[in-house]
C-alpha cells in the first residue's frame, strides 16, 4: 500500500489519515505537520545573495573564498552602493535636496533606491529653452549619465520616466532593471509604474527620436509635443489597472505636451568617482574610444575588438 495522505482538523485537533484503499482512521493530540516541499523559487531564494559576483565565486571556490572582500578582484554590488542594479522600488518616499526647484521636490520622492536619490540634480535639457526637437535633445543628453525627465500635458498632469542609463543616441535597446514611469496625482503624491517582463527593452535610445521607455510604455515626440502610453507589456499598468498614464485616455492616444525637461546629476557619488572597473569591465574611456571608429569598416568592434584591437588595413 502506498503512503497515507494526511489531513488535519484544526478545529477538534484530531489528525485524520486515509490510505490508499479509501479507509479512515483518526487519531488525537498534536496537529500533525505536513512540510509542503519547497518550491525552485525558493530553493534558489535561500541559497542565492542577491549579489551575482557574491553567488558565482562562492559556488565556484566554496564559501572560504568569501571572505575576500573582492574575490579574485571582482567587486561586490551591494544595493545601498548600486541600487540600479535591482528592480525599482514602487515607495516614493525620496527626501528633497538643498538646490530642488519646486518641480523637483515633488519628483524627488520617485528616486527612491536609484543612482540619483541624493545627488544634486540640474536641468540638462529643457524643450522650452532648448527646442523641441530630437536633435536638441540629444544635444543636451547625450553621455550626461542617468536622468529622469519630467514632462506636462496641456491639461496639466505631471508624468515622466527614469533612465538609469542615460542617452547616447548610439541607437541602442537599453536593458534597464531599475527603470521605471511615475505619474504624480493632484494631491502631489507620486505613483511610480516599474519595469515587468524583466530588465529587456527598459529605454530606447535612437538617434534623431525622443525619449522612449520600452516599444510602448512610454513615447515622446518632441516635434510633435505629443506622448502615447500603453502600459502593461513593458511597463507596470496603473494602480486602478488603466493601462495608459494619462487620465481618461485610451492606452496608446496621444496627448499635447506643454512642457518637458529632464534633470541629470551635478555631481558623483563617492563610490563611482573612485571606482576602479574589473578586469571584465570597460575601462575609463575604452568603449567611447570603440564608438569613435564605428563608420570605419575595417574596425573590429566590441568584446573581440577590445582582446585582439581593430583590424588592420
Amino acid at each position: 500500500m502506498g503512503p497515507a495522505l494526511v489531513s488535519v482538523n484544526a478545529a477538534r485537533g484530531s489528525t485524520a489519515v486515509r490510505a490508499r484503499d479509501g479507509t479512515m482512521t483518526r487519531t488525537r493530540g498534536a496537529r500533525a505537520r505536513v512540510k509542503a516541499p519547497r518550491s525552485v523559487e525558493a530553493r534558489a531564494n535561500e541559497s542565492s545573495s542577491g549579489d551575482f559576483i557574491t553567488d558565482m565565486v562562492g559556488k565556484i571556490f566554496g564559501k572560504d573564498a568569501l571572505s575576500d572582500p573582492e574575490p579574485l578582484g571582482l567587486k561586490r554590488m551591494t544595493k545601498e552602493d548600486w541600487p540600479d542594479q535591482w528592480p525599482a522600488t514602487t515607495e516614493a518616499v525620496a527626501a528633497a535636496v538643498e538646490g530642488d526647484d519646486d518641480v523637483l521636490r515633488v519628483v524627488r520622492r520617485t528616486l527612491t533606491q536609484t543612482q540619483l536619490e541624493k545627488l544634486r540634480l540640474g536641468v540638462a535639457y529643457d524643450a522650452n529653452v532648448h527646442g523641441w526637437s530630437a536633435r536638441a535633445f540629444h544635444t543636451q543628453l547625450d553621455g550626461q549619465g542617468a536622468g529622469i525627465l519630467v514632462a506636462t500635458t496641456a491639461d496639466g498632469e505631471v508624468f515622466g520616466g527614469y533612465n538609469p542609463k542615460g542617452w547616447l543616441g548610439y541607437g541602442e535597446w537599453l536593458d534597464a532593471i531599475s527603470a521605471f514611469l511615475f505619474v504624480i496625482k493632484n494631491d502631489g503624491t507620486a505613483v511610480k509604474l516599474p519595469k515587468v517582463g524583466g530588465s529587456g527593452m527598459a529605454i530606447i535610445d535612437e538617434n534623431g527620436q525622443g525619449p522612449q521607455w520600452g516599444p510602448d510604455g512610454l513615447k515622446i515626440s518632441l516635434e510633435g509635443r505629443a506622448a502615447k502610453s500603453r502600459l502593461g507589456t513593458y511597463y507596470e499598468t496603473m494602480p486602478d489597472g488603466s493601462a495608459s498614464l494619462f487620465r481618461n485616455t485610451k492606452r496608446g492616444t496621444a496627448v499635447e505636451l506643454k512642457s518637458l525637461r529632464v534633470y541629470v546629476a551635478l555631481e558623483d557619488t563617492e563610490i563611482a568617482k573612485n571606482y576602479q572597473p574589473n578586469a571584465l569591465q570597460w575601462q575609463k574611456g575604452e568603449l567611447e574610444q570603440i564608438r569613435a571608429d564605428d563608420d570605419n569598416p575595417n574596425h573590429m568592434d566590441g568584446f573581440f575588438g577590445k582582446i585582439f584591437g581593430g583590424k588592420k588595413k
